[in-house]
């Protein structure tokens, strides 16, 4: 039984680096839209940060929850993205936003 208890653990250990190495190269930026255009926006991030993410014609977009190709993220809007850096940029390839709860 302990040998069966401790190859278990020793499987566990293997196989966390493949859980935390899932995403890729893909870098998560979380915010609020403080500037927006048809192919880019600016990101305020919790921390105070500004970061700009910009779009491409492959760029997935979820407005709450709900897959969409024709809406963008605007002012004000909570966005999540998972950008790749391409040529010194942040391409996003899926963008999740929508409008701030209201108190």
């Amino acid at each position: 039984m302990k040998r069966f208890l401790a190859l278990i653990m020793i499987a566990i250990v293997f196989s966390l680096p493949l859980v935390a190495g899932a995403h890729g190269n893909a870098t998560h930026v979380m915010g609020t839209v403080t500037e927006a255009a048809n192919d880019q926006v600016t990101i305020k991030t919790p921390k105070g940060k500004m970061v700009t993410v910009f779009f491409s014609a492959d760029t997935i977009f979820q407005r709450n929850g709900i897959r969409t190709s024709d809406a963008r993220p605007q002012v004000g809007n909570r966005l999540i993205a998972e950008a790749a850096k391409i040529e010194d940029k942040l391409v996003a390839v899926e963008v999740k936003f929508a409008s701030p709860k209201t108190k």
